[in-house]
């Protein structure tokens, strides 16, 4: 299964790049609030950040990586368990989990194995790559 994982290659690139997640977390995308999708690189990461399943955290930069063993049921179970750790009311964002695993799912296997991804509010675009599987 190919996925999003948090990476700090290509970190500099842009004024506004950070990292605060682990190298090879699975990460998602958080819906963007009206204040980051007027300016991205404003005071709101939302905006322009994938979300740590793991440390919570976040980061300008993510790797697509191929992962054969990991089940969409794993995956499915990674987000779930995230959300709880965050306390997430499940009825109060836009979509269920498995919603956003197929949103994932998809916009991952758009890439290539190995591509540096930044995101600009709901376009995700190549910064590099890291070759297969980085």
């Amino acid at each position: 299964m190919r996925v999003f994982v948090a990476t700090s290659a290509t970190q500099g690139t842009r004024a506004s790049d950070f990292t605060h997640c682990v190298d090879g977390e699975l990460v998602w995308l958080r819906d963007v609030c009206p204040a980051s999708r007027r300016r991205p690189d404003g005071p709101c990461e939302c905006g322009r950040s994938f979300s740590g399943l793991s440390s919570n955290n976040y980061t300008t930069t993510a790797l697509v990586r191929e992962i054969p063993d990991l089940t969409r049921a794993e995956y499915e179970a990674a987000l779930t368990a995230s959300f709880d750790r965050q306390e997430w009311c499940l009825c109060c964002t836009s979509r269920s989990v498995e919603e956003f695993i197929d949103e994932l799912m998809a916009l991952a296997g758009v890439f290539p194995d190995g591509a540096v991804v930044e995101r600009r509010v709901d376009n995700l675009a190549v910064r590099g790559s890291l070759g297969s599987g980085g």
